[in-house]
């Protein structure tokens, strides 16, 4: 499927639309009902057995992507499942027992979320976390909107402790993710004017509705490209929303302790932003989850395992451009983080690509 083709396929009308363009009014009375903060909302539960054209869950395209678990065996339930929201059709007020990933394919897209008004523009992505209430009214024929529905434990067990050990902003994002969605049920994502969150999305849609013989590998590193895009959008929203003199200069101080880990101190970093050195370790805390010493131990060993997988370099050596002048402690570390020596985790990354951590 080229990217001509995906646009026929998502603008075409399905069957449910045109008896919705045509007149025909979906009846939510059978939706399950649950009690949200003392009113009655429904709740749409989306079954592995789902398929398209189901009335019961306004689903007009599915597709399994990473159907299999960590085994290699078949998954009951798919991790990421994608659908495009039918249009000339208002969704009533609901939770998901999921979080959704909305994407504005075409057009926009206004809802009524935990009762605020949110109008999502063309290229925006907007994350919904489980039992938030929303309601959208009928999308108009332009309007395209494509959601990614993750399981919870999925997204916050296995894709963040992946990102966790890129970078400290990875930590930032997922910290914000665990907890402002717990307390505002959602984030908005400017990213009407990024480059690449068109592309990445318009290549998974092209994999999951025609899927190729590695399609499930694409999936999987095309989803973790989104994520990884998404976490620079935020990193931009946050600067522009939070002066430097209003707040503490977190994203300022995240910067520069990523581009200086080997040779910062809590000290220097703290001289450098007039803060005290607790404060610098209390900040961090605060807002990825770690400590100044938590976060520099695991930025020199990612570094030090990305030396050893693409360099022939000693151990030793290794070890001192990481940041580490007790070569003994280096080797603790190692050991208590990817549980084999830096040797070892050479040999095994070299005989099987699939050990590296």
């Amino acid at each position: 499927m080229n990217l001509k083709t995906l646009d026929c396929f998502l603008t075409q009308l399905s069957p449910n639309e045109q008896k919705y363009k045509s007149g025909y009014v979906h009846n939510w009375d059978s939706l399950e009902k649950v009690m949200l903060d003392g009113r009655e909302v429904g709740i749409i539960r989306l079954a592995p057995t789902s398929r398209s054209g189901s009335d019961y869950d306004y689903l007009d395209y599915f597709a399994d992507s990473m159907s299999q678990d960590d085994s290699g065996l078949p998954s009951a339930q798919p991790r990421i499942t994608i659908k495009r929201n039918s249009r000339f059709n208002p969704v009533p007020e609901h939770i998901h027992s999921h979080i959704e990933i909305n994407y504005v394919y075409s057009g926009t897209c206004p809802q009524v979320i935990a009762g605020t008004p949110v109008t999502l523009e063309k290229n925006q992505v907007l994350l919904i976390d489980t039992n938030c209430p929303h309601s959208i009214p009928a999308l108009g024929e332009n309007d395209i909107m494509i959601s990614l529905i993750i399981q919870k434990e999925y997204l916050r067990g296995h894709i963040f402790s992946q990102f966790s050990k890129d970078s400290i902003l990875s930590h930032f994002f997922i910290n914000a993710i665990n907890e402002q969605t717990n307390h505002d049920h959602y984030l908005l994502f400017h990213s009407e004017n990024d480059r690449r969150i068109p592309l990445f999305f318009r290549e998974l849609f092209c994999e999951c509705y025609d899927p190729s013989i590695n399609s499930s590998d694409i999936i999987m590193h095309l989803f973790y490209a989104i994520m990884a895009e998404l976490i620079n959008v935020y990193e931009n929203d946050l600067t522009k929303e939070t002066p430097f003199a209003e707040q503490a200069p977190i994203i300022p101080m995240i910067r520069y302790i990523e581009k200086n880990f080997r040779t910062c101190t809590q000290e220097s970093v703290a001289e450098f932003f007039h803060i005290s050195a607790n404060y610098v370790s209390t900040l961090l805390k605060k807002n990825t989850g770690m400590t100044y010493i938590q976060l520099i131990q695991a930025k020199k060993l990612k570094y030090a395992a990305d030396l050893l997988l693409n360099t022939n370099l000693p151990v030793t050596e290794t070890a001192n451009l990481a940041g580490y002048e007790n070569v003994s402690f280096f080797y603790k570390k190692f050991q208590a983080r990817f549980g084999c020596s830096p040797k070892e985790y050479r040999e095994k990354a070299y005989s099987s690509p699939r050990f590296i951590q």
